[in-house]
């Protein structure tokens, strides 16, 4: 599966600018959007706009399964054998005003980085006590980035 978070994020965006992003309305078109990418059950739904999110937000199971079950209702999404929701036709149709252009840019250097920036903001502005369980993710990462400065350097020194 493709890391499709700067797609969400872009989606997002275009989303809030619309003004919808409160209430009902606002969750189903992200659940429908989430859906696109793929079949979830409801758990999943949920976990994903709290990654999504960056713990900020997760809908309760008292907002997420009404909501599946009217879009099932309203031919949006089909619930599988499986027990993870499915978008129908008229579930695309429903989101295709919000799809994101330039998604084929997803994977790029320029994208990954801007990834990164945006998520090393995130850590920066997180009390020193959410990040101690994390010092040797945080310090191994450290190691990474500065092997990547080296390297940069050394080729910026041979040119």
């Amino acid at each position: 599966m493709r890391d499709n978070r700067e797609d969400m994020r872009a989606f997002m965006r275009k989303f809030h600018r619309l003004g919808h992003f409160r209430g009902y309305g606002g969750l189903k078109l992200l659940v429908l959007y989430i859906l696109s990418e793929g079949p979830k059950n409801g758990a999943e739904l949920m976990d994903t706009i709290d990654m999504m999110s960056h713990g900020h937000w997760k809908p309760s199971p008292g907002s997420i399964y009404p909501l599946l079950s009217k879009a099932v209702d309203d031919n949006l999404i089909i619930k599988r054998e499986d027990r993870k929701y499915e978008l129908t036709d008229a579930g695309f149709e429903e989101i295709s005003m919000f799809k994101t252009e330039g998604s084929d840019k997803a994977g790029s250097i320029e994208s990954i980085l801007t990834e990164i920036d945006s998520n090393l903001s995130y850590l920066e502005d997180l009390t020193e006590e959410k990040l101690a369980p994390y010092v040797r993710i945080l310090e191994r990462i450290g190691v990474k980035i500065n092997r990547i400065n080296e390297t940069f350097k050394n080729s910026m020194k041979e040119a």
